[in-house]
């Protein structure tokens, strides 16, 4: 069996998650503000894709999934699909099948959504994380001007490379002249 290759993967994660009603993170989630394969309003979603008859999933991306989950006060949610049939199977945690079920039925307020994951506790580090909204908005603006900045000055320095390359190239054709 030929080996996918990773444009394969990641256009199949947007294919699913738009397919299961969730937005597609940018780069699969690879960076500082956005985690994930997918989110909405209320869920966030990670995909594990398999063209075997069988997928083996580590607790620790499931831990990684509810820590995300709660820093962004969401619901997990665990995809897991089999390419040779497309069959995509949801994984959620038990305690969380009644609010999620209120909210697929437009039960649940978003003010009663916000109470609940107001302040979360880690089980396994009993941390406490109590996430204000402005100050996310502000790390992402933050990101965003960083991004911006470290963009300029590569291409900065891509043009001073580029007029060295040129400097040195008409200097080699006056020599060979």
């Amino acid at each position: 069996m030929n080996k996918r290759s990773t444009k394969f993967y990641r256009k199949n994660e947007e294919e699913v998650m738009k397919r299961i009603g969730l937005n597609p993170t940018p780069n699969s989630g690879a960076g500082q503000i956005w985690k994930e394969d997918g989110q909405s309003d209320h869920f966030i979603c990670q995909l594990k894709s398999t063209d075997h008859q069988s997928i083996s999933i580590k607790q620790q991306d499931v831990h990684t999934l509810e820590y995300n989950a709660m820093v962004s006060h969401k619901l997990p949610v665990f995809a897991i699909q089999f390419l040779n049939t497309d069959e995509v199977w949801l994984m959620v945690k038990d305690t969380d099948i009644e609010q999620i079920k209120n909210i697929l039925l437009g039960k649940e307020e978003e003010k009663e959504i916000e109470e609940i994951f107001e302040k979360s506790v880690d089980k396994y580090t009993r941390k406490s994380y109590n996430i204000d909204s402005n100050k996310e908005e502000e790390a992402r603006e933050r990101f965003k001007e960083r991004s911006r900045k470290e963009r300029e000055a590569r291409e900065e320095d891509y043009k001073k490379k580029q007029k060295e390359k040129i400097r040195e190239w008409r200097k080699s054709l006056n020599r060979k002249e």
